[in-house]
């Protein structure tokens, strides 16, 4: 989405007083104890070097930033080496693997008009021309024109991607642009962009701010219908995080299922016996895809496959 002018719509009061006082009341049953917040790393690094990262844990139940408990990132991917030039190949390579060129330039043969020899082949003391539409007329076609379309996509090696991604966590951890919920849910049913704003604003999020969530059916609550009316405010996915959208936001909040479920799948990729390159071949996923989209029809955005 384009960074456009935000708009939203402005809430009552008292309506907004209601709906804050139900959401604390129904978090502060369901909050737990700082200590089941505490969770034993998968095959954390050896090295005495290398320091464990942490994270507050906090809550969207209401505008001011309630800290519940800490949390251990694991240090192969929140605390990676900034190597910028990996970052870089992922940024270039999402940007030049969408980017299609449409223009089509007609040459001699395809231009209207010209069938004739506009004038005799000998005895006028003119060149020896076939026809108008030949590239030194005006109006002629074009002779190396561009002939589209055209793409300029090729595929990325999976390790590169892997450590771009945790290179883009680190970068985003260090400059203290990384917070972690307990739960994406946890906004109020009529929360607006407004209330959005007012969070963003109470703890220092910034202008834009990228939600990230374990799965689609976890986005549950009122930040989906926050974030419509919000440009700059998104929220998506694990399985659609990428480099692009993290350096693009400038504040990533990650639910504790999400950050759980991105340590589990990197950390298989980083530390597997086989091959890092997976061969994909489009007809074994075709099938997978058409079915898939059957199930995601939204009544706003239309459907890509």
């Amino acid at each position: 989405r384009m960074l456009l002018r935000p708009c939203w719509r402005v809430a009552s009061s008292a309506t907004r007083a209601a709906s804050t006082t139900t959401t604390d009341a129904a978090a502060a049953a369901d909050r737990k104890t700082p200590e089941e917040y505490q969770r034993t790393l998968w095959r954390p690094p050896t090295s005495p070097f290398v320091q464990t990262p942490q994270a507050w844990v906090s809550t969207l139940h209401s505008v001011k930033d309630e800290r519940v408990s800490l949390v251990d990132l694991h240090p192969s991917i929140f605390r990676a080496p900034p190597r910028v030039d990996l970052l870089h190949r992922n940024l270039v390579w999402q940007q030049v693997y969408r980017n299609v060129q449409m223009t089509k330039q007609l040459n001699k043969a395809e231009m209207p008009g010209g069938g004739k020899k506009p004038w005799p082949q000998k005895k006028t003391g003119r060149a020896h021309v076939g026809s108008v539409r030949a590239p030194h007329f005006i109006r002629g076609g074009f002779a190396n024109g561009v002939r589209g379309p055209r793409t300029w996509f090729y595929m990325l090696p999976d390790s590169i991607r892997v450590q771009g991604l945790c290179v883009a966590l680190s970068l985003k951890l260090a400059q203290s642009d990384v917070h972690v919920v307990d739960s994406l849910s946890s906004v109020p049913e009529g929360a607006d962009g407004q209330y959005l704003q007012e969070m963003a604003e109470a703890r220092n999020w910034g202008y834009s701010v990228l939600f990230v969530d374990a799965g689609e059916e976890s986005m549950t609550g009122g930040l989906l219908d926050a974030c419509d009316s919000l440009p700059s405010f998104n929220v998506m996915p694990i399985f659609g995080l990428n480099c692009y959208s993290i350096m693009k936001y400038n504040t990533i909040v990650l639910s504790l299922p999400a950050v759980e479920l991105l340590e589990q799948r990197l950390l298989n990729q980083i530390h597997t016996a086989g091959p890092a390159n997976k061969k994909y071949r489009y007809i074994d996923y075709k099938n997978a895809i058409l079915e898939q989209e059957d199930e995601r029809e939204d009544p706003k955005f239309a459907p890509y496959v």
